[in-house]
């Protein structure tokens, strides 16, 4: 010890041998002792961890080319999680128990309550992933709006720019670029957004505004069970004079059965 004191004093070289070997020690135990124990299904205490784990759509089938992996993984969590996006803009959300064109068809509706789920394993559902996102669903006159990816990868076709305008103000920008696109004809002319609970989502962070629009790009584009043309029950389309929806009733696409 002694020489090696007097030769880092001359060079510089021993002392830094001897620090490296220390460091390196150091990296290779402590995540030993501060790794936790974590399940697969276990809910991680990481944000953008959780967000990765609860997507409908798993990380190997989102689109992550030029994109912020952090910032998809919160956006996940915020658009899972801490918002309802999926409620709204996912129609039909959830397949029934050995549906096979969902996530996971052991699971089904976690509604119906098949399986019971736990407080602390991720939830058991059985996920519509072939039109998650995809929008259809009707409020009234109102229909929810496909938010993937269009042709040019803009989620709904907004840039980000008019993504954070109309969740910071309500303005739907479709219909103010063009008021005869044809979500904004089937009810009548408003002066914002009236289901999408905008002024809730209005004091999110401008980080948090830009992970939720980096996640719906990473999305694969996808088609809705209801379209314009269906319309909605008691409103517009082919359902007008109808108390269901008017479109076909397939695996993917279960028709509600009409209100009792």
């Amino acid at each position: 010890m002694r020489f090696g004191a007097v030769w880092s004093l001359r060079t510089g070289k021993w002392m830094g041998v001897v620090a490296l070997t220390i460091s390196i020690g150091l990296i290779s135990i402590m995540p030993v002792l501060a790794q936790p124990a974590k399940t697969k299904n276990t809910i991680s205490s990481s944000e953008v961890q959780e967000g990765f784990d609860i997507s409908p759509i798993p990380k190997n089938q989102l689109n992550m080319k030029g994109k912020n992996q952090d910032l998809v993984g919160l956006g996940s969590y915020l658009v899972n999680a801490a918002g309802d996006c999926s409620g709204c803009h996912s129609f039909p959300q959830y397949l029934g128990e050995g549906d096979k064109a969902g996530s996971n068809p052991s699971a089904g509706d976690p509604f119906e309550n098949t399986p019971p789920q736990t407080t602390t394993t991720q939830l058991v559902a059985n996920f519509n992933v072939s039109h998650y996102l995809a929008g259809g669903q009707c409020f009234g006159p109102f229909m929810a709006r496909n938010i993937t990816p269009d042709a040019n990868g803009l989620p709904e076709g907004l840039t980000e720019s008019e993504f954070v305008t109309a969740m910071r103000t309500g303005e739907d920008v479709h219909c103010t670029n063009d008021p005869t696109d044809p979500i904004c004809t089937l009810g009548p002319p408003t002066p914002v957004l009236q289901v999408m609970p905008w002024p809730t989502y209005h004091s999110m962070t401008d980080r948090d505004l830009k992970a939720i629009y980096e996640y719906l790009s990473a999305l694969p584009s996808a088609q809705p069970c209801n379209t314009v043309a269906d319309g909605c029950p008691g409103f517009s389309g082919s359902a007008k004079n109808s108390t269901t929806y008017a479109y076909t009733n397939t695996d993917d696409c279960p028709n509600p059965a009409p209100p009792q």
